[in-house]
């Protein structure tokens, strides 16, 4: 179970973080703690293990966050994967479905939750960073989509 302290912390920093407008705690999606391989079987189930590198997902259609067991909440590092989802959340919330709608969009989207997770991990101390293969992915038929740096950047709330 995620405290809800964590949550209010971290759903306020994603909010700061990402630009989004901030909602209240009691519109968050369910937050379901789950092994890997139930995690995998959840957000893949076509592939069953081709998916278990995933630790945490928002799932639009059922709008709940998956978490694997896994994490330490307590842990900067791994609370941060509950913070770049909470990011989707806001999204969601502003711009519903459209933020998956095409691969564009949806690279787009990653983006800015991973600036908003290595914002965090920055102001935390953690000198872990996540996202950068976003920077070598590109849609079909578009070249350079994003660069490492769209992803490293902090946002301007950290300078």
């Amino acid at each position: 179970m995620v405290s809800q302290e964590l949550l209010s912390f971290l759903l306020t920093l994603a909010a700061k973080l990402s630009g989004y407008p901030e909602i209240p705690l009691a519109e968050l999606p369910p937050i379901e703690i789950m092994s890997e391989q139930a995690l995998a079987d959840a957000v893949c189930p076509e592939t069953g293990n081709g998916c278990t590198n995933i630790v945490a997902t928002f799932e639009t259609e059922r709008y709940v966050i998956y978490v694997r067991d896994t994490l330490d909440l307590e842990s900067a590092a791994d609370n941060s994967f509950l913070l770049h989802e909470l990011v989707h959340v806001l999204q969601h919330k502003a711009r519903g479905d459209a933020i998956f709608a095409d691969c564009p969009t949806t690279l787009k989207t990653e983006t800015e939750a991973y600036q908003a997770q290595n914002a965090y991990l920055k102001r935390e101390g953690q000198f872990l960073r996540f996202g950068e293969a976003l920077g070598f992915m590109s849609c079909a038929g578009e070249q350079n989509t994003f660069f490492t740096r769209d992803i490293m950047i902090d946002p301007l709330i950290m300078k």
